[in-house]
C-alpha cells in the first residue's frame, strides 16, 4: 500500500509541476498498441498521418519524434535526428516542461555527443521520477561517455533494479567490459540477448555487440553466431555487415570482406567501413579501388568541416592507421576529447598524437586509455607500439603479446604487424 501510495503522490507531484507524461491517455495508449510490430518507417508514416489531423497534439509529435530517432538508430542519417529535434523545440514551445519531449531530448543530445548538457537534464529527470528506466540508462550513458565510470555502474545498479531487461542488462555488459570485467560482460550480454525486444534494432544492436566482445575474447566462432542472428533480426542492418566485414578481414577472408563491407557502406559511408576497404583492397593489391576509398574518407572529411564538426575519433584513427593528415587527426581526435573523456577518446587521441611524432603525449594519452584494463586488443596494441617506440621494449612487447592472446587475430592488419614487431625483437635478441 505504502508503495502505491507513494507512486500515486510521485505522479501527482509532477503534474503539478508540469511534468506529466502525455502518453497517459486512453488515446495514446491506442496508437501505440496500433503501431506495435511496425517498423520505424512504419510508425513514421502513421504518426505523420496523424499529425496532419492533430498537427498540435505533444503526443503525437512526441511520438513522431521517437520514431525518427529510432530511424536514425537503424541508419545513421542524422536528417532523421534534425527532423525529430525541430518536433520537440516545437513541443518545448509551447509546454517548456513537457516531461516526454524532455526525455526525448536529451535523446537527441547524446546522439550529438553533448553529454554533460545530456547529464544534466537526466539528472534533473531521474529527481523528479527515479522510476524511470529509460531516463536512467541515457544518464548512465551519458556518464560513460564523460569517462564517470563509477557514477555510471551507480546509476546502471538502479536501472536493473527497476526491471530486468534487454536495456538494463546490456548497458551493465557494456559497464563490465570497458571496466575489465570480460566475463561478467559476457554473460549479462547474453541475458541481454535472451530477454529480446519488440524493436529488432534494439536486439540487432545488442547481437552486434555480443559479437564484438566475443571476438575480442577470442571466441570468433560464436561471434560470427551473433553477427548472424544480427541480419536475421534485422536484414540489412549495416552496423552487422561491417562487423562481418571486419571479421572476415581479420581472418584472412578478403573477398568476403569486401563484400559485406559493400553492404555495410550502401546504407551509410561511415570513415571505418571506407577504412576497410581501402585497407583490404591494398592487400589484395587493387590500387585503384583503394584509392577510391581513401578519397571518400577526404570527402567524409570535408563534410564534416562543413557541418561544423570538431571531433571524430573514428575518422582520427583512420587518419593515424593511414599515416596522413596527421594534423587533422590530431585535431580530430583532440576535439572529440572536448566533448567525450572516455577511454576510447584516449585511445584515439594517444594513436593519433603517437604518429604525429608527439611521443610524450601519446605516452601520457596511453596512460589514460589503459587505465581500466579494458580488454581491448586495439588498446593493448596501439598502447605496445607506443611503449616499444619510446624504448620500453618489454613492456611494450608484453601489450602485444596479450592483444595476440585475447585473440590471435584480432584486427587487420594489426594482429600481423604486432606478430612482425615480436618477431623482429626476437631476432635482435638472438
Amino acid at each position: 500500500m505504502r508503495r502505491i501510495l507513494a507512486s500515486l503522490l510521485l505522479l501527482w507531484a509532477l503534474t503539478a509541476l508540469g511534468f506529466a507524461q502525455s502518453d497517459e491517455s486512453a488515446t495514446a495508449r491506442l496508437r501505440d498498441a496500433k503501431t506495435a510490430g511496425l517498423s520505424a518507417s512504419e510508425r513514421i508514416a502513421f504518426y505523420e498521418k496523424l499529425l496532419e489531423k492533430s498537427p498540435t497534439d505533444p503526443a503525437v509529435q512526441a511520438r513522431l519524434a521517437g520514431a525518427f530517432i529510432q530511424k536514425l538508430r537503424e541508419t545513421t542519417d542524422f536528417a532523421y535526428l534534425n527532423r525529430a529535434s525541430a518536433l520537440v523545440d516545437r513541443i518545448l514551445a509551447v509546454n517548456p516542461k513537457n516531461y516526454d519531449a524532455i526525455r526525448l531530448e536529451i535523446e537527441i543530445e547524446t546522439h550529438r555527443h553533448n553529454f554533460p548538457k545530456a547529464v544534466e537534464l537526466a539528472r534533473a529527470l531521474a529527481d523528479l521520477n527515479p522510476s524511470d528506466q529509460g531516463s536512467l540508462g541515457l544518464l548512465g550513458d551519458s556518464l560513460m561517455e564523460l569517462g564517470q565510470y563509477d557514477a555510471a555502474g551507480d546509476v546502471y545498479r538502479q536501472m536493473l533494479e527497476l526491471g530486468p531487461n534487454l536495456a538494463s542488462y546490456n548497458r551493465v555488459a557494456y559497464h563490465r567490459f570497458v571496466t575489465g570485467r570480460t566475463q561478467e560482460a559476457l554473460s549479462w550480454m547474453s541475458l541481454a540477448v535472451q530477454a529480446g525486444s519488440s524493436i529488432p534494432e534494439n536486439l540487432a544492436w545488442c547481437l552486434v555487440e555480443f559479437g564484438d566482445m566475443l571476438f575480442k575474447a577470442g571466441r570468433t566462432g560464436d561471434a560470427h553466431t551473433a553477427y548472424d542472428r544480427a541480419l536475421e533480426t534485422l536484414p540489412g542492418y549495416h552496423r552487422a555487415f561491417g562487423a562481418l566485414g571486419r571479421y572476415y578481414a581479420a581472418t584472412g577472408e578478403y573477398h568476403l570482406a569486401i563484400e559485406n563491407f559493400k553492404k555495410a557502406q550502401a546504407v551509410i559511408p561511415l570513415p571505418d567501413y571506407a577504412a576497410g576497404l581501402e585497407t583490404v583492397y591494398q592487400k589484395l593489391g587493387n590500387k585503384a579501388e583503394a584509392e577510391k576509398q581513401r578519397e571518400l574518407l577526404d570527402v567524409i572529411d570535408k563534410l564534416g568541416v562543413v557541418n561544423g564538426e570538431k571531433g571524430n575519433r573514428m575518422l582520427a584513427i583512420v587518419y593515424a592507421d593511414e599515416n596522413r593528415n596527421l594534423d587533422r587527426a590530431v585535431a580530430l581526435a583532440q576535439g572529440e576529447l572536448g566533448r567525450r573523456e572516455d577511454v576510447y577518446t584516449y585511445d584515439a587521441l594517444s594513436w593519433a598524437l603517437f604518429r604525429d611524432g608527439r611521443q610524450k603525449d601519446a605516452e601520457e594519452a596511453s596512460v589514460k586509455a589503459m587505465a581500466l584494463n579494458s580488454a581491448e586488443p586495439m588498446f593493448l596494441y596501439h598502447a605496445g607500439v607506443i611503449a616499444m617506440a619510446g624504448g620500453r621494449t618489454a613492456e611494450g612487447g608484453e601489450m602485444l603479446r596479450r592483444a595476440l592472446a585475447l585473440n590471435p587475430h584480432f584486427a587487420f592488419p594489426q594482429a600481423e604487424d604486432a606478430r612482425h614487431r615480436l618477431a623482429g625483437e626476437q631476432s635482435k635478441a638472438e
